[in-house]
Formats: structure tokens, sequence, C-alpha cells
């Protein structure tokens, strides 16, 4: 049998400690999903279907054992990295004057959104 991969761009390799093992394919297309093992799933939502299977899968028990690019070289952690952070950083904590970082997106106290925290003492400011 050959197993020929040309239109394959990456496989998630997914594991259950019951030993039951799942594979996550998006296509060259860029938007074909299939799944071998579990329901054998077949989406047409790209890269978010694929987040969403792994999420999924992983409430179900499984974790990712490797992924990895067959015919694209795309660096799936670059779409990742955040955009500059804002101008107005300050220089240090008002509270104990560690250095503050950028949070993207954070979460607390049934708010989310761009803040400012400290690395220390954890205070913040929303941005």
């Amino acid at each position: 049998m050959i197993d020929n991969t040309d239109h394959i761009q990456h496989t998630w390799n997914l594991t259950h400690p019951t030993g039951d093992q799942i594979a996550i394919d998006l296509w060259t297309d860029g938007e074909s999903v299939r799944v071998e093992g579990g329901r054998g799933e077949s989406t047409d939502g790209g890269r978010k279907d694929v987040d969403r299977l792994l999420e999924k899968y992983a409430l179900r028990g499984y974790w990712v054992e490797s992924d990895y690019p067959v015919n694209d070289p795309h660096d799936w952690d670059a779409d990742k990295q955040v955009d500059d952070e804002p101008a107005d950083k300050p220089d240090e904590c008002p509270e104990c004057g560690h250095p503050v970082e950028y949070a993207r997106n954070h979460v607390a106290d049934h708010r989310q959104g761009d803040a400012w925290l400290c690395t220390d003492c954890r205070w913040g400011e929303w941005i």
C-alpha cells in the first residue's frame, strides 16, 4: 500500500490513556480537515476547525502527542504571536516598582481585554 501525503499540509497525532489514537490532518487547500479515528469527522473550516477539534478531544481526555508540517513549513506559532504592545507602557509598577508587561486579551473579574500587569505583585491596569 502506498501512502500518499501530497494533499496534507499539517498533521496532529492525539493519544488517549486507553491507547486510542486519532490523527487530524489539515489539507493543503487550507480548508479541508479530516480525522482518522474517533468519529472520522470531515470539515471544511480550516485551521479554526482544527483548533475546535483539538479542544473537543482534549475535553475527552486526549492529548497531542505530536504535530508536524507535512507539506507546509508554515509556523503556526508565528500566527499566535501578539502585535506590538501599545506605546503608553508604564515605566514600572506603581505599587512595587517591578517591571510591567503587556497582557493581550487578559481575563479577570468578569472582564476581558488588554491590560498592563506587574511581573511581581500582579498589579494591573486595563488599557
